[in-house]
């Protein structure tokens, strides 16, 4: 894991990614995997944002750090994540327990109910004093287009916003990498390209 703070290509690190998945198995969702994760996250973003390098960085005791680094020629850009999963979801319990887990947990999830939690993890992530942190990636998790062919550009617009006023770019990571906001301004978001 190591490896994924040093500078290397999108490719590279897709590579170690799909490496130490396997290795990890079901641990890759336990608190041991969170350097996968956001390898996961960071090495998807800098592929669709086109750059030529990216790195996960590590945490500091002086300051809020964000998760990541990329570079394109000598321009570096900072992002940090954050991933919205089904709110009360305890991913950790389900791989320990699969049986004590709830199996409808995920079809009972409301729309609004999806749109709110995302706001809260927006604002809380744009409150925070990041130094020199370009954007915010928020990783959507849960299968909500499976069941709620309803979330529009509106929804993702209204659950978004507070990060715009954080961020200078806002990122939405489902399948593909889509760049919502950029200086404020909401671009698109089409479902398709989730």
């Amino acid at each position: 894991m190591a490896s994924f703070f040093e500078w290397q290509s999108p490719d590279e690190m897709c590579q170690r990614v799909e490496r130490l998945k396997i290795m990890l198995g079901n641990d890759a969702f336990q608190r041991r995997g969170r350097a996968f994760r956001e390898a996961f996250i960071a090495a998807r973003i800098a592929r669709a944002n086109g750059q030529d390098a990216v790195r996960l960085l590590p945490e500091t005791n002086d300051e809020v750090t964000p998760d990541f680094d990329v570079r394109k020629g000598d321009h570096l850009k900072r992002y940090e994540t954050t991933e919205a999963d089904i709110p009360g979801r305890r991913r950790q319990l389900e791989y320990r327990d699969p049986r004590s887990s709830e199996p409808d947990l995920m079809g009972l999830t409301a729309l609004d109910v999806m749109v709110n939690h995302i706001q809260s993890l927006a604002r809380k992530k744009a409150a925070k004093p990041y130094r020199d942190c370009t954007g915010l990636v928020i990783y959507l998790n849960p299968p909500m287009f499976s069941f709620n062919p309803t979330f529009s550009t509106a929804h993702m617009k209204d659950a978004t916003e507070p990060a715009a006023k954080g961020f200078e770019e806002v990122w939405l990571l489902r399948e593909q990498a889509t760049l919502l906001w950029k200086d404020g301004h909401f671009l698109k978001w089409m479902p398709d390209d989730i």
